[in-house]
């Protein structure tokens, strides 16, 4: 009889014992979690030639919940968007800051993110739902009032110090529609996307980045990436940077993008860091077709290169592009910066011609 309450006790405080272990490894979920508030208020006005003005103020929220770990394993990430109209006078819609439906502009609402997270060990990460992308050949933009987002799939890696990535994607959602939509080819077909990257930065300051995206038997999409800086004092900076695009249809047709598609996209920068400025010449040239980054659908993907500003991606056939860009930070006032920039293309083809040109100024205080 003494053996079998012994064998009880031993039970019971074996059980006691996981139970609170198993306790205080949830406390991670909880005790590593934020929740985030963000106000954002926007106003629109971009003037037309030929037809209404687009103009609009919206005031957005978004609320962003992240957890911990439990069992320093599992978590798990949620985002609520939302955008209401302040004004928005009906048929001068286009904005991108609220729902354009039929001919009125109207608020909206929905749940930008919610993922399942894992890690194992502090090298392998995976999340799968709705999330942000911020990868050079799939991303998400946050340019309006709320971002878009993608339905994926996404592990990432460290391995003798480069940082690997891979992505599956079937859906995504533009920045003012409420739902996700599948990815579909100009026949109505669905496809989905496959994105896979590294990155590596050597010992002297080198940075490399690759990546390979194919979207089924529609289009697939190259990119790298070269950066170098170099000390020129201890007040003085110079740093080269490149970017090479490579894309080409595989098949199908998109709605803007024709089955025999091929295009390159070359972007190279030199800037000029020193002390609180910088001097920023950049240079890009674009190949045969104009280069489309679009997966089609919902998709609000964007070019990463620095001649992709604020209106004009400067990415059309046989279009050859420079800008020159300032920036300074005041060191009397803390947070305020000053940046302008002017970009200019010409040779663009136009009906069989390359004489086409545009330009884009921008200052920002």
């Amino acid at each position: 009889m003494l053996i079998k309450y012994t064998l009880l006790s031993t039970a019971i405080l074996a059980a006691t014992s996981l139970s609170i272990q198993a306790a205080e490894s949830s406390h991670g979920f909880f005790n590593d979690s934020t929740l985030d508030l963000n106000l954002r208020s926007y106003y629109f006005n971009r003037d037309k030639v030929g037809q209404a003005d687009s103009i609009a103020l919206s005031q957005a929220l978004r609320l962003d919940f992240t957890s911990g770990y439990a069992y320093d394993l599992l978590g798990f990430d949620a985002s609520l968007f939302s955008s209401q109209k302040l004004s928005g006078e009906a048929g001068r819609g286009g904005t991108g800051l609220l729902q354009d439906e039929r001919g009125s502009q109207r608020g909206y609402s929905k749940v930008g993110q919610a993922f399942v997270k894992l890690k194992f060990g502090d090298n392998v990460k995976i999340k799968a739902g709705r999330m942000l992308l911020n990868t050079p050949l799939l991303n998400d933009s946050d340019s309006r009032s709320t971002p878009s987002s993608t339905q994926a799939v996404m592990a990432q890696a460290q391995l003798s110090g480069a940082n690997l990535y891979a992505i599956w994607s079937d859906q995504s959602s533009a920045k003012t529609n409420q739902s996700f939509e599948k990815y579909t080819d100009s026949s109505g077909s669905d496809y989905e996307i496959k994105v896979i990257g590294v990155g590596y930065t050597f010992d002297n300051g080198l940075d490399l980045n690759l990546a390979y995206a194919q979207a089924d038997d529609v289009l697939k999409q190259s990119y790298l990436n070269l950066s170098y800086p170099y000390k020129i004092s201890d007040r003085m900076t110079l740093t080269l940077d490149g970017y090479f695009y490579s894309g080409e249809a595989a098949g199908r047709a998109l709605g803007h993008v024709s089955a025999n598609y091929d295009s390159d996209l070359l972007n190279l920068a030199a800037q000029l860091a020193f002390d609180h400025s910088k001097l920023t010449l950049y240079y890009q040239q674009v190949d045969v077709d104009g280069y489309q980054e679009s997966w089609e659908g919902d998709d609000d993907n964007g070019l990463s290169t620095w001649n992709s500003v604020q209106r004009l991606d400067f990415d059309r056939a046989e279009e050859q592009s420079w800008q020159l860009r300032f920036d300074h930070d005041f060191k009397q006032v803390k947070g305020l910066s000053f940046m302008t920039r002017y970009t200019h293309g010409d040779n663009i083809e136009r009906a069989g011609q390359t004489d086409g040109s545009e330009g884009e100024r921008i200052v920002e205080l």
